[in-house]
């Protein structure tokens, strides 16, 4: 689950609303996907000492990736 998230944000390039990334997971699995699984993902990969993912606010979250290479461009 983890990598599957994890390609779906990839791929978006930018922040996505959790409904966004379980449905975007789906359809990347081809099939159904518990929605508890997604956000369990999600709290993972937020975690630890390299996080995957960055949470934006409430229910959006994008790569890690994504905001060091914003942060950056920007300085």
């Amino acid at each position: 689950m983890l990598e599957t998230v994890t390609l779906v944000l990839e791929r978006a390039g930018g922040p996505m609303w959790i409904r966004e990334i379980h449905a975007a997971a789906e359809e990347l699995a081809g099939e159904p996907l518990l929605w508890t699984s997604v956000k369990a993902a999600l709290a993972a990969g937020t975690s630890g000492k390299s996080p995957r993912f960055q949470r934006i606010c409430r229910g959006v979250y994008e790569t890690a990736k994504s905001v060091n290479a914003r942060r950056t461009r920007q300085g």
